[in-house]
């Protein structure tokens, strides 16, 4: 019976760092997605670096997101993470609607 308690308490933790791990990983691609969708839009010149301030905003918005999602962003490897993926997929959507757009 206590073997089954400590079993089903350990499956529930997984689940919920697997969960938190979604939100850690979706999050900042909508965002991602979200701000070179912004760029394509607002910024006229694809060589300025304004999008990637757009970028840049939207890793910081962020920060403020997280807590509506109950997710715990812990230390720098955290933020680190949250922005590459972030830049990242910014970079892959404003290049992606560049290539139409030219």
């Amino acid at each position: 019976m206590e073997s089954d308690n400590k079993e089903r308490d350990k499956k529930e933790k997984e689940k919920a760092e697997y969960v938190e791990g979604l939100k850690k990983t979706i999050t900042p691609l909508l965002f991602g997605i979200l701000a070179g969708l912004i760029s394509f839009f607002v910024v006229k010149n694809p060589t300025s670096e304004d999008g990637l301030l757009i970028a840049i905003l939207m890793v910081m918005v962020q920060k403020f997101v997280y807590p509506f999602l109950h997710t715990s962003i812990k230390g720098a490897k955290d933020w680190i993470y949250i922005s590459f993926m972030t830049v990242f997929s910014w970079f892959i959507s404003f290049t992606l609607l560049l290539m139409i757009l030219f």
